[in-house]
């Protein structure tokens, strides 16, 4: 659907995982075959006027791009320690930030985000999203570094959507993105301890640990399967579980 395709293109550039030139190449291949003239001619109008700001904005490695050069060394160095019992987490992390193709310039980035941002065909399609929809477009990727605008009313419709089609990797994927915002990620977490899931309560541990309240979680684990998972994923329970919270997990087993 060419919707969700030039809306995940745009995001990608926001996010900075494209630079303009491949952001103006992917816009031209989109496929056409079901947009009428006036879609057509609006999303042609968008690569002709970012081909306009990129031929005004030479790129540049500036200071945006040396610090993400810098934080993307630290990562790689972060999931290099991730062991393998994550089962695949490390991997999506690299998968993810396999960035290695050349980054615009913070100047160049900008006005082009801001013209995007701002353009009235992009906020059309943008806000007839339903809920599943952005849902969809957020866990495109592993983690957003400039995700969409969020409230907690709108992040428990989102979850909901999720819940109700069982999207339990978009869920942990949600969360990731929003970390570091004042959101309160619980809904997510009861999700995944009502399907006695232990592998993505685990990958959203090891994802947004410090944003969880870990007493509350072990509060709420009951199910001794669910107990044994959690003890097999040493990573996660030896980083984000003191002594304390990790014999009280595993004394339940007792009871």
């Amino acid at each position: 659907m060419y919707k969700m395709e030039l809306l995940s293109i745009c995001q990608d550039y926001f996010n900075r995982f494209i630079n303009g030139n491949e952001l103006v190449k992917r816009l031209e291949s989109i496929d056409k075959t079901n947009m009428n003239d006036s879609d057509i001619k609006y999303v042609n109008k968008m690569v002709k006027d970012i081909k306009r700001i990129l031929a005004e904005n030479p790129n540049e490695i500036d200071e945006l791009v040396i610090r993400e050069q810098e934080d993307k060394k630290k990562i790689t160095e972060i999931i290099n320690k991730i062991p393998d019992n994550i089962e695949g987490l490390s991997e999506k992390v690299k998968n993810n930030n396999d960035d290695n193709k050349e980054k615009d310039s913070k100047e160049r980035w900008f006005k082009v985000s801001d013209y995007i941002s701002n353009n009235d065909y992009f906020e059309k399609l943008f806000n007839s999203l339903n809920d599943y929809e952005l849902l969809e477009l957020i866990a495109d990727k592993i983690k957003l570094r400039v995700p969409p605008e969020m409230n907690q009313d709108k992040f428990e419709r989102l979850v909901k959507a999720g819940i109700e089609k069982d999207e339990r990797e978009w869920l942990w994927r949600l969360a990731f993105s929003y970390e570091d915002m004042d959101i309160n990620f619980d809904s997510i977490v009861d999700y995944y301890i009502k399907v006695n899931d232990g592998y993505y309560l685990a990958e959203l541990i090891s994802a947004i640990g410090d944003s969880l309240n870990i007493d509350s979680i072990i509060d709420k684990i009951n199910n001794p399967d669910l107990i044994k998972d959690l003890e097999k994923r040493e990573y996660v329970i030896d980083t984000y579980f003191s002594d304390e919270q990790k014999n009280k997990l595993l004394n339940k087993l007792e009871k």
